[in-house]
Formats: C-alpha cells, sequence, structure tokens
C-alpha cells in the first residue's frame, strides 16, 4: 500500500479539494449535515477580516490520488496580544479511520506553529473560539446543530493517540418543550427580579440593524473578555458575521435587557437551519438550495442559543434567568420543540447550575486538547 503524503494547500484545484473532503468522507451518512461550501471558502479567503490578525495554512493528506484527510493550523496574534499567550489553532480536521494518517496530518501542523513562534496547539477550531470548536466526545445520537461542530466516535482516539491531552470542556444543554416550563413560583420569582432589577426587555429592531451590531459589539467584548480561550472580535468581524446571519434572523429571538437606555444583557437566537441543510446533500445553495433553505427556515422546530450574556458589572445581580426564562416561555409560544443553548465553559459553574435550575439537561459535550511545542 502506498505511504501517506501530506500535502499544502497553495493552489485553488487543492482547497476545493480541501472544501469537498468532508463530502467525501461523510457523504454516505444521511444524518451527517452537509456545511455551506461557500461558508467555509468564506472563512478560508484571503479577504476574510479576521486575515487581519491570522495567519494560517491548510494541508491535505493523500494516498495516491486519493484525498483522505485534511488538517489547518492557524496563529492569531490578536489572542496572542490579550491573552499573553503563544498558541496555535489546530482544526478543520477530517480523516479516514487510520492513525497513521492522522499523525501524518498533526506532524505537518504541529511543525508549522513551531516555526511560526507558538508555544501550544489548541484544537479542534476552526480556528478560535469565536469559530466552531471542539471535538464531539458526547451526543453523538443527537443531530448536530447550526455552527455547531459534529464528527464520527473514533476522531477521539486519533487524537489523544497523537499526544493530545484533553484541556477544556464545553456543554451543550437542551430545552425541551415538552418537559421544560416554568413552575408558578420560578415564574413569580422572575417577576420580582424584573421589578427589583429594573431592566426592560426589547427585541432586535430589524429597520435599525446596523446600529443594533454596533451595540452588540460593544457588548460582546465586555461580557466574555474573561472566559477562557477568548478572543476579541473587531468590530468587522461582528458585522461581517451579522450581514450572514441577517436573512436567517428573527427579531423575536434576538432580545436584550436594557436599564436606563443602556444593554446590561443579550440573547441572540438563530433557527437551526442544519433541519433544513440535512436536505441540501452537495452543500450547494445555487441553483436551488436558497430557496429550499429559506422556505425550510418556516418548518423549523428547533432554535441555537448562539451568544447570551449580562455584563460583567451586572453579573452579581442575577439577571441570567430573565434571558432563560425569555427562552422557555418563547418556546412554548411560537411553537417550538427545542432549544439549545451552546456551547458553556465546563467551568462557567454558575452559568451551567443556573441553566440546569430553569430545566434544561445536558446533552452534548465537546472537548477541546492541547499539545505542546
Amino acid at each position: 500500500m502506498a505511504g501517506t503524503e501530506v500535502r499544502p494547500v497553495t493552489t485553488l484545484l487543492s482547497k476545493r479539494e480541501f472544501v469537498d473532503l468532508p463530502f467525501r468522507l461523510h457523504g454516505h451518512n444521511p444524518s451527517w449535515v452537509p456545511p455551506l461550501r461557500f461558508a467555509v471558502y468564506d472563512r478560508l479567503s484571503r479577504r476574510h477580516p479576521a486575515r487581519a490578525h491570522q495567519h494560517w495554512q491548510l494541508w491535505t493528506a493523500h494516498r495516491g490520488r486519493e484525498p483522505i484527510g485534511r488538517i489547518a493550523a492557524c496563529r492569531d496574534y490578536l489572542f496572542d496580544k490579550h491573552q499573553g499567550e503563544r498558541w496555535a489553532w489546530v482544526g478543520f480536521f477530517e480523516c479516514v479511520d487510520d492513525p497513521e494518517v492522522a499523525a501524518s496530518l498533526f506532524d505537518v501542523a504541529l511543525d508549522w506553529s513551531r516555526r511560526q513562534g507558538a508555544e501550544v496547539a489548541i484544537g479542534p477550531g476552526n480556528f478560535t473560539t469565536n469559530d466552531e470548536i471542539g471535538l464531539l466526545v458526547e451526543g453523538f445520537e443527537h443531530p448536530a446543530t447550526v455552527m455547531t461542530t459534529e464528527n464520527p466516535p473514533y476522531y477521539e482516539a486519533l487524537w489523544t493517540g497523537a499526544g493530545w491531552e484533553q484541556v477544556m470542556d464545553l456543554y451543550g444543554y437542551q430545552f425541551n418543550r415538552r418537559d421544560t416550563d416554568l413552575s408558578p413560583r420560578q415564574s413569580q420569582a422572575l417577576q420580582r427580579l424584573r421589578a427589583r432589577s429594573k431592566v426592560q426587555l426589547r427585541e432586535m429592531r430589524r429597520d435599525d440593524f446596523e446600529a443594533e451590531v454596533g451595540r452588540f459589539f460593544e457588548f460582546y467584548n465586555q461580557a466574555w473578555q474573561q472566559n477562557w480561550g477568548y478572543v476579541p472580535m473587531p468590530e468587522a468581524e461582528i458585522r461581517h458575521l451579522a450581514r450572514q446571519l441577517k436573512p436567517v434572523l428573527n427579531p423575536r429571538w434576538a432580545f436584550a435587557l436594557e436599564r436606563d437606555g443602556q444593554v446590561v444583557g443579550v440573547c441572540l437566537t438563530v433557527p437551526d437551519v442544519n433541519q433544513v441543510m440535512v436536505k441540501i446533500r452537495d452543500g450547494r445553495l445555487l441553483p436551488l438550495g436558497w430557496a429550499r433553505l429559506l422556505a425550510g427556515i418556516k418548518r423549523v422546530t428547533n432554535v441555537r442559543v448562539l451568544a447570551l450574556g449580562i455584563r460583567p458589572d451586572m453579573q452579581h445581580t442575577g439577571l441570567g434567568p430573565l434571558l432563560y426564562g425569555e427562552i422557555i416561555e418563547r418556546l412554548r409560544d411560537d411553537g417550538l420543540l427545542s432549544a439549545e443553548a451552546s456551547w458553556t465553559l465546563a467551568t462557567n459553574f454558575k452559568i451551567n447550575r443556573q441553566i440546569e435550575a430553569m430545566g434544561a439537561h445536558r446533552y452534548k459535550v465537546w472537548r477541546l486538547y492541547r499539545h505542546p511545542l
């Protein structure tokens, strides 16, 4: 049998091969959700706004002419500056069930990371905590939701067998309308909390979309800056993401808590378009994919809580339950079946207890690994 050859992605043809690989490996699995090809190309484009502070390289693995694996590595210098660390992010990993192939991919990514001055590699991440990250290790029986990672169970052994060590777990919680509801006592407690804290809840103003994005930008980099692995998100990147989400955003599911005209908490929830994407097997929106996607969104029964946070100086007031209570009420009012809150850090005990107290149950775990350089 021919050996494994790992090649850098340097041409448009090799990038197409890189993007196509998951379709080759997993396309036979009817429950696998194809990624949007244009979204992958966009993230890996030299014109992506993150390129201003990131440097990355892609590789594919081959046996003969057949592509059998891929990997990417990234250095984010904005992260290094903020955290005082020198990390490399390793992601976009796909591979056949073969430790030799996986080891060959890891070797080239780690070697590149060393030469770029990194002291430790973290993965899988596509590329940072502002993107899709984590290796799914629990909850394989549940479909992947929008903008979360999925992978075969054998990937875990490929990572740990190559010397990667667990560094952080990420949790996914599910609110199920059937068995999640507020008791009269909880409803009364939330009403008292809202009155005592003097906050008002308002939905996103779609006719003021650009200004709303600006408000979220200011809030995001306040509320999450103390989190493990936090990477500042420049305004250009937030606006870039907002433009991609705008066609599917429902203003009822993007709401904020305000006090004295200032945003003190936000909840950004998006329809789980993966319920539609699982039927668009080639991952292409043209010529008919866009129509199928926009029509299918009306029948989506699940949403994903993409971002939920309280301003740091208000976190002692316990406002989080107000946002979670609103999610539960809107599940019932809008006729949806479930909502996924993901992800939360395993070490964020306070927020995880609050979610569980509101009736959600943990149903997925993604794992991040480290490899010293």
